[in-house]
C-alpha cells in the first residue's frame, strides 16, 4: 500500500522540522541524513523520495528555520502593545534571554549558524544574507527608521550576544552578556509603549 500525498507531505514536514532543529543545534556539517530520517520516524531509504540530496535537505531545512523565525518575530512585534512593550523591546527580549541561549534547536537560525556560515556553500550564505536583511528591516520598522541599515547594528548586537553567551563556560558572564546587550539595544528604542 502506498502513501497518500497528505502522508508524504506530513512526513516531509517532520523531516524538515528535525533537520532544521538539528542544524541549529549541531551545525550544518553535523547533519546526518540517517539520523534525521530516524528522528522523523522514517527509514534512511525513504530520504530520496523527499529530497534530491543532502544539500537540498539543508537548504529546505534552513528555509524552514528562517520561516519559523520570521513568523515568530512578526507575531512578537505585532503583539507587543498588548503586553505593554514596544516592538523593539518585544523582539530584543525574545532573542536576548537564557531560554534562547540554552535551546538553539528552536531558536533563531542566524544566531545558531552565523559563525559557520562563512564556510557554508553559497546557497546557505544567500539564505542567511536574505534573513539578515529581513530581520534588520523588521527591527528598523520597530525603531521607526526608514533605513534598513538602522537595524543592522541591532541585529549584529543580538547575534553576537547569543553567540558569545553560548560560547562561554561561565553562566554569570553569559547572563551579563545578555543583559548588557539588551540594555544596549534598548538604548536605541524611542518608540512609545503600547
Amino acid at each position: 500500500m502506498g502513501y497518500s500525498q497528505a502522508q508524504k507531505a506530513e512526513s516531509r514536514q517532520r523531516v524538515l522540522e528535525n533537520a532544521s532543529r538539528q542544524i541549529r543545534e549541531n551545525g550544518i556539517e553535523a547533519l546526518g541524513v540517517a539520523e534525521c530520517m530516524r528522528s522523523a520516524g522514517l527509514t534512511h531509504g525513504a530520504f530520496y523520495g523527499h529530497f534530491s540530496s543532502r544539500d537540498a535537505l539543508i537548504l529546505e531545512a534552513l528555509e524552514h528555520a528562517v520561516s519559523q523565525s520570521e513568523k515568530r518575530m512578526a507575531s512578537i512585534a505585532s503583539g507587543a502593545a498588548k503586553r505593554g512593550e514596544t516592538p523593539l523591546q518585544a523582539i530584543a527580549e525574545a532573542f536576548l534571554n537564557e531560554r534562547h541561549v540554552k535551546n538553539p534547536g528552536n531558536g533563531c537560525a542566524l544566531c545558531a549558524l552565523a559563525g559557520e556560515a562563512r564556510h557554508a556553500n553559497p546557497d546557505v550564505r544567500e539564505q542567511l544574507t536574505d534573513y539578515v536583511r529581513k530581520l534588520a528591516s523588521r527591527i528598523a520598522q520597530a525603531i521607526s527608521s526608514d533605513s534598513k541599515d538602522a537595524g543592522l547594528g541591532i541585529v549584529a548586537t543580538i547575534v553576537g550576544a547569543i553567540t558569545l553567551a553560548r560560547g562561554v563556560d561561565d553562566d554569570k558572564l553569559a547572563k551579563s552578556i545578555l543583559s548588557e546587550s539588551l540594555a544596549l539595544v534598548m538604548s536605541r528604542d524611542s518608540s512609545p509603549v503600547g
